[in-house]
């Protein structure tokens, strides 16, 4: 029972393991892609509000393109989004759900 568990932890360990690289990844280049598009947006804003006849429309651009790069930083900050909050919490539901099914089933905890 102990090696089944050993080798149960390893596999869990290293699946862990590259998950956690690739979400890595994935908010990296989501974070890389949205201040490019809020970069785009600030210039146009910046144009916007270069025209003075514009610069009520150039201001909340400008606004817009600020809360892309705040997005952005907030995604490359681990433990920061929505998901990974309701991840967190399934993954401790489904750890009190095991250890009640052992304790039930009389397999050591």
């Amino acid at each position: 029972m102990g090696l089944v568990r050993g080798v149960t932890g390893l596999v869990s360990g290293l699946l862990g393991a590259v998950t956690g690289v690739l979400s890595t990844l994935v908010r990296g280049v989501l974070a890389l892609v949205l201040a490019l598009v809020g970069t785009v947006v600030l210039l146009v804003g910046v144009v916007l509000c270069a025209t003075v006849l514009l610069l009520p429309l150039g201001i909340p651009v400008v606004v817009l393109a600020l809360s892309l790069y705040g997005r952005a930083a907030r995604l490359l900050v681990p433990g920061s989004t929505r998901v990974e909050g309701m991840v967190r919490r399934g993954e401790s539901a489904l750890r009190g759900t095991g250890l009640r099914l052992r304790r039930r089933l009389h397999l050591a905890a």
